[in-house]
C-alpha cells in the first residue's frame, strides 16, 4: 500500500495536481487580500482640520472631498458665537478613513434657561458663590439701609426686581440689593430740579435711595441733554419733611 502511495506521489499527474492547488491557493490569497484593500479603502484617509469657530456649512463646504458625514449636537458655552462649531470628535489632526462620521459641538442660538436661586438672607460673599454656581453673574449692588451688613435683601434683573426661581437666561447679570449696617434712618428729601439723568442718579445713591421710575416726557432729541423737571416724593424749599434710607425716587425729565 505505502509504496503505491509513494510512487503515486512521484507520477507527472501528482505533481501536476499539487502545481494547481498552490496557484489556486495564491489565487485564493490574493483575492481575499485585494478584497479586503478594497472594502476598508485601504491607503485612502485624510487629515481633519481644525474645524472650531466654523459654522456647519463652512465645514461641509470644506470636507466635500472625504465624503464626510456630520452628526451635530448643540452645547452653550458662554462667549461663544451662536451656531459655530466648538468642539469635534474626532479631534483636529486625525487621520480618518473617507466616509467616516465626524461628531461636531455647536454653540446653541439661545442659552438655556437658568432659574434663579434663593439669594434673600446670604451673605455676599454667599451670593457671589451661588450665582457662579449657577452661572450667572453679579453686576450693580445697592445699599439700602438694614441692620445686616452685606446682605442680600433682594435681586434685580434689568432695572426690575425679582424673585427665587424667576427664569432667566444662562450667563446673565443680576443686581443684588444689599444692607449698608446701618439701619433705617430718616434723611431729608433731596432736590433732584435741573439734575440729568446720571447727575439725579448719583444724588440718589450718594443719600443711600433707590432710583424707581424714570420718565421722559416731551420730544427727547438727546436724552444725556434732557434734565429733571419734576421728582416723587416732591421736593419743596424750606420743607422738613424725610423719607427712610431705600426709598425709592420717582423722577419725570425733559428736554429744553
Amino acid at each position: 500500500m505505502l509504496k503505491k502511495l509513494f510512487a503515486f506521489l512521484l507520477t507527472p499527474e501528482f505533481r501536476k495536481n499539487l502545481l494547481f492547488a498552490a496557484l489556486l491557493l495564491f489565487l485564493l490569497v490574493f483575492i481575499t487580500i485585494f478584497s479586503l484593500r478594497v472594502f476598508t479603502k485601504h491607503g485612502e484617509s485624510l487629515t481633519l482640520p481644525d474645524l472650531s469657530g466654523l459654522t456647519v456649512k463652512q465645514a461641509e463646504d470644506m470636507m466635500t472631498a472625504g465624503n464626510i458625514e456630520f452628526k451635530v449636537d448643540t452645547v452653550f458655552i458662554e462667549g461663544k458665537t451662536p451656531g459655530t462649531i466648538v468642539q469635534q470628535d474626532p479631534d483636529p489632526k486625525t487621520e480618518v478613513k473617507e466616509g467616516r462620521t465626524v461628531y461636531l459641538l455647536i454653540q446653541s442660538f439661545t442659552p438655556p434657561e437658568i432659574k434663579l436661586p434663593d439669594l434673600e438672607g446670604k451673605t455676599l460673599t454667599e451670593a457671589r458663590a451661588v450665582l457662579e454656581g449657577y452661572g450667572l453673574k453679579m453686576g450693580e449692588m445697592i445699599y439700602k439701609s438694614d441692620i445686616a451688613k452685606d446682605v442680600v435683601l433682594g435681586i434685580t434683573y434689568r432695572g426690575m426686581t425679582i424673585n427665587a426661581g424667576t427664569g432667566l437666561p444662562k450667563g446673565a447679570t443680576v443686581g443684588l440689593v444689599l444692607g449698608n449696617g446701618f439701619g433705617a434712618a430718616s434723611i431729608n428729601i433731596p432736590d433732584l430740579t435741573g439734575l440729568t439723568l446720571q447727575e439725579a442718579i448719583f444724588t440718589i445713591r450718594g443719600n443711600s435711595l433707590l432710583l424707581g421710575k424714570v420718565t421722559y416726557e416731551g420730544e427727547i432729541t438727546d436724552s444725556t441733554q434732557a434734565k429733571v423737571y419734576r421728582q416723587d416724593p416732591v421736593y419743596v424749599v424750606g420743607d422738613t419733611t424725610t423719607i427712610q434710607q431705600g426709598s425709592m425716587i420717582n423722577i419725570f425729565l425733559h428736554q429744553e
